[in-house]
């Protein structure tokens, strides 16, 4: 075990930031802590690091309780949001700074410092001051502060948010490409969910100082556990249909108005919901076609509304449509869009639909 957080929990003064963290990721294992702002993923990272003390639980890394330890004795890296760089050091000593605190003997450092560059493409750059270097070569002089230190985990707290698009498209297919190599432990703090579902082998979604939902980003995003996941991990939001339990032979199904939207391979958490119980039928943009040819099995609503609005997103496109009283997002190629106010046929497929109880928002 990598990584084993235990009924971590963190308060600030009457403020509960963190409760009841449970985590635990083996080595090798690209965790991302994904979340908003304020919902104390950043706290938690810090407090893996060390620069924050626990008010309750337990950090282990690679079974050794590391709790109450320093941060200089938990043998993790850290890239800060900020780079942090010294700017009166050029960049090979920048890099090779903490080797030289540590002792480490002159021509090991230069080795270090070499192997590095060559492994971020930043060989050239070694001379520079920070002031001279761009955002992303900043960033990369970060990474490699940490990767001179060869720790047991490195821990990184959203090292891409200063970046324009392009660039942080260019490095989150570096930092995959670098886990890859090194075979080491990753920790990624971000808000950003295209970064969460693209680079990790685990997620971890805080809300409230609570992780909401831990596992693959493929059960996270197809088996959300709670309403909260489900519209909060997706480019598209989720889009959610009011109806109650109802079975026809055996089957079950949601009424929704004049509907019924039979599930028969729908897997339920915790056994079939009574006859009558409140829920929301959960149906993500990208499943809801304008053919009928593209539906996957027999399950699905059919529906012939007028197109209400239309989001342009470049080479997808949401259109909007009114359904039972609620609007309903649907994804479809830009270069095919309906016009507004048009008559369109709208089939809903069911196969991959998540459903909740209305009041508790769990997965049912």
């Amino acid at each position: 075990m990598s990584l084993k957080l235990t009924n971590l929990a963190k308060n600030f003064g009457q403020v509960e930031v963190l409760r009841d963290i449970n985590i635990e990721i083996e080595k090798g294992d690209f965790l991302v802590l994904l979340g908003g702002s304020g919902c104390g993923k950043t706290t938690l990272l810090n407090c893996v690091a060390g620069l924050e003390e626990t008010t309750a639980g337990r950090i282990e890394i690679n079974g050794r309780d590391v709790t109450r330890l320093d941060p200089s004795d938990r043998n993790v890296a850290m890239v800060f949001q900020s780079y942090a760089l010294y700017p009166t050091m050029k960049v090979a000593r920048n890099i090779s700074f903490g080797l030289e605190c540590q002792g480490v003997p002159r021509a090991d450092r230069r080795r270090a410092v070499e192997r590095v560059a060559g492994l971020l493409q930043i060989a050239d750059l070694l001379d520079r001051k920070p002031s001279q270097l761009s955002g992303g070569q900043r960033q990369r002089v970060a990474i490699g502060r940490a990767l001179v230190r060869d720790p047991e985990i490195f821990l990184l707290d959203e090292p891409m948010s200063n970046l324009d698009v392009k660039l942080r498209n260019q490095m989150r297919l570096e930092l995959r490409e670098l886990h890859g190599s090194l075979g080491a432990t990753f920790v990624l703090v971000t808000h950003d969910q295209i970064e969460a579902m693209t680079m990790a082998t685990k997620v971890a979604v805080l809300d409230g100082g609570h992780v909401q939902q831990f596992g693959t980003p493929y059960d996270i995003y197809y088996t959300p556990r709670n309403r909260f996941v489900a519209e909060f991990v997706g480019l598209n939001k989720m889009n959610f249909l009011t109806g109650r339990i109802t079975y026809r032979d055996a089957v079950p199904a949601v009424a929704i108005g004049d509907h019924v939207a039979q599930l028969p391979h729908y897997v339920f958490s915790k056994g079939k919901p009574e006859e009558g119980q409140r829920v929301l039928l959960g149906i993500r943009p990208e499943n809801i076609y304008r053919s009928r040819d593209r539906l996957e099995g027999d399950a699905f609503l059919q529906a012939e509304r007028s197109v209400n609005r239309k989001d342009m997103t470049g080479g997808d496109l949401q259109v909007w449509f009114e359904f039972e009283g609620q609007m309903m997002a649907c994804r479809v190629r830009s270069s095919r869009a309906p016009d507004l106010d048009e008559k369109t046929t709208f089939f809903l497929d069911l196969q991959n639909a998540s459903l909740f109880d209305s009041e508790t928002e769990m997965r049912l």
